[in-house]
């Protein structure tokens, strides 16, 4: 079950607008086409913004001392790397540079020692493995034709930020118009790298936001593609996710999850949350605490206890900053040729910031 969910326009550009009262989103807006006009995603944090974001979990001693161990082999993570394999060829901007070493960086290094509790080995192989699929897949170097197609009818895409400042990646399964397991898993990727080139500083993950409304066993990607999604977060995105934010699940599905999750791993189990939408706001605790989900039995209507799956949508998103058809009140409404336009002109900006970086660093290396 778990498996199977799992623009350029800044702010000040896109302001979001919030609906008259008592309009209620039709959650399938991407589809139908509704008259209304097009808003360009958001895809930059406006200038500016203040407040807080999720606080990291700071390294213990034992955990700095494999820092600074890995920090010593970094000459030997990078060396030898494969070339492009001729498949990913076929899908990356071969212009785009490797860019390795600002990958790399402490917090990247961070993450993966977090997420190997500790161990130097087990972080050092792992972010080796890493460091040689990106130099072999090239993912930061996708280019938007090859993903197209999978994203036509607006099934998941970044858009916005929450309360914390993190990526919001929105989920509409229902929107699913592909089969194909590497060509979804190439726009996870894409949305993954996008997201995080547009992270505010102090900012290391996204939030998912997963309309389940319509939610079905028939409109769900494979196990097999879900599996390859997961363990492409696992391997080589680690630490990047906050949370799964659920909304509207069906009862059998919630149902469902109250089975499975005494056997789900705490950590994960954590990160996964219900929200129904229609409940009424409660004070909720700090947004950048942990979700406790523990009690697998969902109240009849959301409650603000830590030991629940259950929290009220204000924990982590504003309505206002919340698509309409996530339940929120900014009046975004996926619409492919304004979305893609957008897409596009970031990946241009992101392509021209890349060359430079690499042009200066050259500059720099031959005069020294």
């Amino acid at each position: 079950m778990m498996r199977s969910l799992f623009g350029l326009g800044k702010p000040e550009d896109s302001t979001p607008t919030s609906p008259s009262a008592g309009e209620k989103a039709s959650n399938d807006s991407a589809v139908s086409q509704v008259d209304v006009p097009p808003v360009a995603p958001i895809f930059d944090i406006a200038n500016g913004t203040t407040g807080s974001v999720q606080v990291v979990k700071p390294l213990s001693g034992d955990e700095r001392l494999v820092f600074d161990r890995i920090k010593a082999d970094i000459p030997e993570l990078i060396k030898s790397l494969p070339a492009v394999d001729p498949e990913s060829q076929k899908y990356v901007d071969m212009e785009v540079p490797l860019g390795i070493e600002d990958w790399l960086s402490d917090e990247c290094i961070s993450r993966y020692i977090r997420a190997r509790k500790g161990v130097y080995e087990d972080a050092k192989r792992a972010l080796r493995k890493t460091i040689e699929w990106r130099a072999a897949t090239r993912p930061h170097a996708l280019r938007p034709d090859a993903v197209e197609i999978e994203n036509r009818t607006g099934k998941m895409y970044f858009n916005g930020f929450d309360k914390m400042a993190r990526p919001i990646i929105y989920m509409y399964n229902h929107r699913q118009n592909t089969k194909d397991a590497d060509s979804q898993i190439r726009w996870v990727v894409y949305t993954m790298e996008a997201s995080i080139r547009h992270m505010r500083p102090g900012v290391e993950r996204v939030i998912l936001a997963v309309d389940a409304t319509h939610w079905s066993f028939t409109n769900s990607v494979s196990i097999g593609t879900a599996r390859k999604f997961l363990d492409t977060l696992a391997n080589h995105y680690p630490e990047r996710l906050s949370h799964a934010i659920i909304f509207n699940p069906p009862k059998f599905f919630v149902a469902f999850y109250s089975l499975l999750s005494p056997f789900v791993d705490p950590a994960t189990r954590a990160k996964v949350a219900f929200v129904n939408p229609d409940a009424p706001a409660l004070e909720q605790p700090d947004a950048s605490s942990e979700i406790e989900a523990d009690t697998p039995a969902p109240p009849a209507v959301p409650v603000a206890a830590s030991n629940s799956p259950w929290i009220a949508l204000e924990k982590h998103f504003e309505r206002n900053q919340l698509e309409v058809d996530c339940y929120g009140r900014w009046r975004f409404q996926y619409n492919h040729a304004v979305f893609w336009e957008a897409v596009e002109a970031e990946f241009a900006q992101h392509k021209a910031g890349m060359l430079q970086r690499a042009a200066a660093a050259a500059a720099s290396t031959s005069s020294s």
